[in-house]
């Protein structure tokens, strides 16, 4: 775990889950309320804190299978063309040479027509408000897994990153982990909880919170954008994917959810690589 502390921003960071999953278990609680434990069932779809820890540490296997069903509803992940018309190649394209077309020639694909070889770093803040459905939740998390899902068929290589930024008590508090490194396989049993869960935030967020340097807020916080600021060492290029606290608006079906996290993610990756 690191840990920075400065005058705009409290922030801590863990390579994984289960380090997260390990720091919640050794650090001593700095808060008396104990939300972590006590909340609704129906405001985590019915997760305990038990389940959550175990889940951390486990991934959501019935999330997983339900995350696989869901994603068949959507076109299947392709790779792009390993090759692509030019005005020089090793065949020629006979329909373009027939319309006199100048790029009448098929040549092997570079690597950066299809995006193989970069490297996106995705933040994606999991926190929101009591009175967000639990199932808008999951549904943006099969947004950001489908999205994930292609970017990576395409040739990017995505680090993926969940996150939880508040104001507590007055003080700016960002807690990250990361989901899945740049040379890992997307696993949707680890990415349906972390990002989809709502037990992540509402168990082990509040969990975070109850062991933070804060002061004890009643209320755990008012969720707020996250921006690199939040991250500790955050790099160049950065994309992160606010929109989980108003999930209820933009992610009332799946497919709302990748419509939403598409238009996002492609205005960021469009300013940051051109096109």
């Amino acid at each position: 775990m690191q840990y920075r502390k400065d005058d705009t921003v409290t922030r801590y960071s863990f390579g994984s889950l289960r380090e997260m999953g390990e720091y919640i278990a050794t650090a001593p609680k700095t808060w008396g309320a104990n939300y972590s434990v006590d909340e609704s069932l129906s405001q985590t779809l019915n997760a305990t804190y038990d389940d959550a820890v175990r889940m951390a540490r486990l991934g959501w296997l019935d999330g997983a299978k339900n995350a696989a069903h869901a994603l068949k509803a959507f076109a299947p992940a392709t790779p792009a063309p390993d090759t692509v018309r030019d005005i020089c190649g090793f065949r020629p394209h006979v329909p373009a040479f027939c319309a006199g077309a100048p790029d009448s020639m098929i040549r092997h694909a570079k690597r950066a027509d299809t995006g193989a070889g970069r490297v996106l770093t995705l933040a994606v803040p999991v926190n929101a408000s009591a009175a967000t459905s639990a199932q808008a939740m999951s549904n943006f998390g099969l947004g950001v897994a489908q999205y994930v899902n292609q970017l990576e068929a395409d040739g990017v290589r995505v680090e993926l990153i969940a996150c939880i930024v508040s104001t507590v008590s007055g003080v700016r508090v960002a807690h990250a982990w990361t989901v899945k490194k740049a040379d890992q396989p997307i696993d949707l049993a680890v990415v349906s909880f972390a990002i989809g869960h709502p037990a992540a935030f509402r168990r082990l967020g509040f969990a975070l919170r109850e062991r933070c340097s804060a002061a004890e807020d009643p209320g755990y916080g008012y969720s707020l954008d996250a921006v690199p600021a939040d991250f500790i060492n955050a790099p160049a290029g950065l994309v992160i994917l606010n929109g989980m606290k108003d999930a209820d608006r933009h992610a009332q079906t799946p497919q709302k959810a990748l419509a939403y996290v598409t238009t996002q993610i492609d205005k960021a990756l469009a300013a940051q690589w051109g096109g």
